[in-house]
């Protein structure tokens, strides 16, 4: 069937297009409303209990920026994360590999067991959406959410289950025939983080909750009921899960010290900002060691698991900033310097995120404010 546009409609997209129009979208680096900039995973790479080259369970943060945060460094988001696990020798069984399928945030909470969430927080099942955690994020990344549990009762409240994501302990590769790919490239879990423009606090149960598993259950609901009202954001991490033939030891995160603006280090958010004149400056990451001794050699495998090269990580430096603009959304490189041209007044945050290109990341955000 043919569907057709209201006839208003209609006109302004013809007259649009007559007239060369088309949407004026800011650059990719500036944080002009709620974002997540990345998400981590400590380790970046995991294992399965027996397997052993590797812990079964990641911490998760996540870097939640917004641009009220370069006048109010404590401004925090909630973010629950979510993890669907996928069953080795049929990743696609479970969704996990579809992305259509993780964009629905009801459909994803209420496929989540919560009660599940707090007897084992963070721990998956294979072919499964599970709760990984819930937290209060922001400039520099996340903090635990608490919530009062009674809002008349100042001593209740609770500490909901910090992000983290453990593979079940019965998923194993041992199933899968020799010469499977999946032996040497291993897979991959996706977690799923839903964060939304309030504060844990705003989201804590408006009517007494008989315990903290009640509480996670409506915050989780007022999340939901939220979040077409407020700034919403959903983003995606996969957490690479070893094969127990992998040809690399564990990867391990990036680093990075701090942002260096015209060659001093910026203070962190919180932190009275550098004060700065106007004009572009050189923008660079600032590392705790020399590059040569930071980057990880691993062997590159093609899709099949077979061997070809051994090769050193490459750095990938992405900027993003509250006011003023970025040349580069991207640097490669600790010596590869972007420019920064500040705005002509006011405070601004600044945000380097570094990322190895095998699944390791890592961020660091400085402060600054140019004006008389």
């Amino acid at each position: 069937m043919r569907h057709l546009l209201p006839l208003p409609l209609a006109l302004l997209l013809a007259a649009s297009a007559a007239a060369g129009c088309a949407p004026d979208f800011p650059p990719a680096s500036e944080v002009s409303g709620l974002r997540v900039l990345a998400i981590r995973a400590e380790p970046p790479e995991i294992a399965p209990a027996g397997d052993g080259s590797a812990p079964a369970r990641a911490a998760l943060d996540a870097l939640v920026a917004h641009p009220l945060q370069a006048t109010d460094p404590s401004r925090r988001a909630t973010v629950i994360h979510l993890a669907c696990t996928p069953v080795p020798g049929a990743p696609d069984a479970s969704g996990c590999a579809r992305l259509e399928a993780l964009t629905d945030p009801a459909a994803l909470l209420s496929g989540a067991d919560l009660a599940e969430a707090c007897a084992a927080p963070g721990r998956g099942r294979a072919g499964a959406l599970t709760f990984a955690g819930a937290a209060a994020c922001g400039a520099l990344g996340c903090e635990p959410a608490v919530v009062r549990r009674d809002p008349a009762d100042p001593g209740s409240e609770v500490t909901l289950p910090e992000p983290a994501y453990e593979l079940p302990s019965d998923l194993s590769f041992s199933a899968l025939p020799a010469g499977a790919p999946e032996r040497v490239l291993g897979l991959e879990v996706t977690v799923i983080a839903l964060a939304l423009d309030a504060a844990p606090a705003e989201l804590a149960p408006a009517s007494a909750a008989p315990d903290a598993c009640a509480a996670l259950a409506e915050v989780a609901a007022r999340l939901l009921a939220e979040w077409d009202l407020r700034g919403h954001v959903l983003a995606l991490k996969r957490v690479r899960v070893r094969g127990p033939e992998a040809l690399s030891p564990p990867n391990a995160n990036p680093v990075i010290s701090a942002v260096r603006l015209g060659g001093a280090a910026l203070p962190p958010p919180g932190a009275p900002p550098a004060a700065i004149a106007g004009g572009g400056q050189d923008l660079l990451p600032a590392l705790p060691g020399d590059p040569a001794t930071l980057l990880e050699e691993y062997v590159y495998a093609d899709s099949d698991g077979r061997p070809i090269e051994t090769r050193r990580e490459t750095w990938a430096f992405s900027w993003f900033a509250t006011a003023g603009e970025i040349d580069r959304l991207v640097t490669h490189g600790a010596g590869e310097a972007d420019r920064y041209a500040p705005a002509p007044a006011g405070p601004a945050l600044v945000w380097s995120v570094v990322r190895d290109l095998r699944g390791g990341t890592a961020w660091s955000a400085g402060a600054l404010a140019t004006g008389p």
